[in-house]
C-alpha cells in the first residue's frame, strides 16, 4: 500500500518529529518527501508551515492504524509546548508543535556564531546594546539589552520577530538545523504570552456564557499555539485555527 500522509510544522525537522510521534516510528525509519520547507515570513508577513509527505508503506510494520489526524495530535491548547505546529489547507485546523524526545546540546561554535551575527545585526540596525546568546535546552536563546527596547520590539513584536527570522536564516544557512533560535528583549515574549493567555481565558469564559463560538484577532502561528496550549485542558471549550495567511486566527467554541 502506498498511501501517503502529510504533516505540517514550523520547520521540516519538527514536521519529521511530528510524523515520527504520530506514526510511532523512529525518525530514521521514515520515508518522506519535503513538499515545502516553510517560511517564517518577514515582519510577520507571509509565514507558512513546513510540509512533508510520509509514505505509509515505509512504516508497514507500524501502520496498524493511526487515523488521518495530522493536525489534532498536538495543540488543542494550553500553556507551553506539546505536540506540533500545523494547519490544514482547507480551513479549520489545530496548530501545534512536536517536542523532541531528546534535547541536543548546541556546540560552542554555533552559540558563538549566533552571538556574533546577532551583534552585527542590531549594530547594522542602529541599535546600541549587548547580546547574550546561550543554549536554553529546547532552543538557542538570544537576549538583547538596549536602551531602545520599544523600537527593537516594534509594533506587535514585528521587529523582534524579523530579527529572530533573520537569525535563524543566517546562522543555519551553511549549517544543519539543530534547534530554533529565539530572540527576546527585556522579557517581551513572556509578557506577550501572558497577555495572550489572559485574552484566551476571557474569550473562553465568554464563549461558555454566550454558548457560541468566538474568534480571537488574527495571530502568528506562535501566538495561536499559545492559545491552543493554554486552553488545551479546559473541558468546557475547544479551539481550532481558521482563515488563511495574515487573517488566520483561533476560534474558541463551547463544548
Amino acid at each position: 500500500m502506498t498511501e501517503s500522509r502529510e504533516f505540517y510544522a514550523l520547520t521540516v525537522e519538527e514536521a519529521v518529529d511530528k510524523a515520527s510521534a504520530a506514526l510511532g516510528v523512529d525518525r530514521d525509519r521514515l520515508e518522506f518527501l519535503v513538499v515545502d520547507e516553510g517560511s517564517a515570513g518577514f515582519l510577520g508577513i507571509g509565514a507558512r508551515d513546513a510540509r512533508i509527505t510520509v509514505r505509509s508503506a515505509a512504516v508497514a510494520s507500524d501502520e496498524t492504524a493511526i487515523e488521518e489526524t495530522p493536525d489534532e495530535v498536538e495543540l488543542s491548547g494550553s500553556g507551553t509546548a506539546v505536540a506540533d505546529s500545523s494547519h490544514r489547507p482547507e480551513g479549520a485546523a489545530v496548530d501545534s508543535e512536536v517536542k523532541s524526545a531528546e534535547v541536543q546540546v548546541a556546540p560552542v561554535e554555533l552559540i558563538l556564531a549566533t552571538d556574533r551575527f546577532a551583534t552585527d545585526l542590531i549594530g547594522a540596525m542602529g541599535f546600541d546594546g549587548m547580546v547574550d546568546a546561550f543554549d536554553a535546552e529546547e532552543v538557542i536563546q538570544v537576549n538583547f539589552a538596549t536602551g531602545q527596547t520599544g523600537l527593537l520590539i516594534g509594533q506587535k513584536g514585528e521587529t523582534i520577530d524579523a530579527v529572530q527570522y533573520l537569525l535563524n536564516l543566517a546562522v543555519y544557512k551553511d549549517r544543519p538545523f539543530l534547534k530554533r533560535i529565539v530572540a527576546d528583549t527585556e522579557g517581551y515574549r513572556q509578557r506577550r504570552v501572558e497577555a495572550i493567555q489572559g485574552m484566551a481565558h476571557r474569550t473562553a469564559r465568554r464563549a461558555q456564557r454566550e454558548k457560541r463560538s468566538l474568534s480571537l484577532p488574527p495571530m502568528s502561528a506562535a501566538e495561536r499555539r499559545v492559545v491552543h496550549l493554554y486552553l488545551k485542558d479546559n473541558p468546557s471549550v475547544s479551539t481550532a485555527s481558521e482563515g488563511q495567511d495574515d487573517d488566520r486566527r483561533v476560534v474558541v467554541s463551547p463544548k
